[in-house]
């Protein structure tokens, strides 16, 4: 079977039996005019995740599951790997499609995601990278919010934040000749990376009006925005592609806030961890650098806070003046002040709102 008739899903899975079956079905339902090659690659799972892989396996192999498109080749291999991202690299060198996807073991995909991603690749035969919106589900499979696409991606767009969730994204085999693989120095961004890579070697990417994923938010994923490594890993990649930039300040601020935040901690103990992993490596950051990064932590945190404890909100706010005096004058300052004068959280996000509007 010739590569250009073959479409092929990654999975990487580890201890995911509660979520890996649900997320099987979500792609050996797919429809279209392809051969689909889904590839599993678990990494030596203790629970009853070999057990499911065995049985969808069997029950493909002996016909007993009704195929939309050309055929199914699933497979799966199970064994210790060096990390998620060395396990997602033998996937792209083992795999045989034009095109790839990456769906994590407790994500879905739409009915229509990989027809609609075919259709358009066909189509427009220039395009390396595409990618579309992508729609937000809790533990239990509940719908929580949807992210609509942006339009054109620049590298500008990456400055801050990964521009891209990875399973809405679907590339051809050929850029990893151009690009290279994912980078194993990063277990938790490494689509991150690779996505500002593919960007800064001219690879064309192209947004599609169709929801492309469907990503489940758990309180103890990897992703989750209690995992410090997702955001010390950000802004290593940051430094290296954007340099010492006000950006990257305000985006260690920015991530020491939400941190602390999120786990529910001081801000001092939370920004105290980044500033020691980032001294790690050197000249990573100076010392005045660190004192305004700092500052702009302080600030964030007291928007973060004020509507659940003003005392606590304010306090913050008086750090970050009393370290960075200029912070007075940014846009973040402003915003705290509408929420000091407003106070009362609905109130706030409707005027938002309406503006926006």
């Amino acid at each position: 079977m010739e590569s250009k008739e073959i479409f092929s899903v990654i999975t990487i899975s580890y201890n995911h039996g509660k979520f890996i079956e649900e997320t099987i079905k979500s792609v050996i339902c797919q429809k279209g005019d392809f051969s689909l090659e889904y590839l599993i690659l678990d990494g030596g799972s203790t629970d009853n995740t070999l057990a499911i892989l065995e049985r969808y396996k069997n029950l493909i192999d002996e016909g007993e599951i009704e195929i939309n498109c050309k055929g199914i080749d699933f497979r799966y291999i199970s064994e210790k790997d060096k990390g998620p991202t060395n396990a997602l690299n033998k996937g792209l060198n083992l795999v045989k499609g034009e095109i790839i996807g990456i769906l994590n073991s407790d994500d879905l995909y739409p009915p229509d995601a990989l027809e609609n991603v075919w259709e358009e690749f066909k189509k427009n035969k220039e395009v390396e990278v595409l990618y579309g919106d992508i729609e937000f589900i809790d533990e239990k499979g509940v719908p929580i919010s949807h992210k609509k696409g942006k339009n054109k991606l620049r590298v500008q767009d990456f400055f801050h934040e990964n521009a891209i969730i990875q399973p809405e994204a679907f590339f051809k085999k050929d850029i990893i000749k151009k690009v290279g693989v994912f980078d194993e120095n990063f277990q938790f961004a490494n689509d991150y990376e690779f996505w500002i890579r593919c960007l800064k070697n001219k690879i064309k990417f192209k947004y599609i009006p169709y929801t492309l994923a469907i990503f489940r938010k758990r309180k103890d994923a990897r992703s989750s925005g209690s995992n410090i490594s997702i955001f010390i890993e950000t802004l290593k990649i940051q430094k290296k592609y954007f340099g010492k930039t006000e950006q990257l300040l305000r985006n260690i601020g920015c991530y020491s806030a939400r941190y602390a935040y999120e786990i529910k901690s001081s801000f001092e103990v939370a920004f105290d961890i980044f500033k020691t992993k980032l001294l790690q490596d050197g000249n990573f950051l100076t010392m005045q650098e660190i004192k305004k990064a700092k500052s702009i932590g302080y600030l964030k945190f007291s928007i973060y806070t004020i509507f659940e404890n003003k005392k606590e909100g304010l306090k913050n706010h008086i750090k970050a003046i009393r370290n960075y005096p200029f912070i007075f004058f940014t846009k973040d300052n402003v915003i705290f002040i509408l929420r000091i004068i407003l106070f009362k959280k609905g109130l706030y996000f409707s005027i938002k709102n309406f503006i926006k509007s």
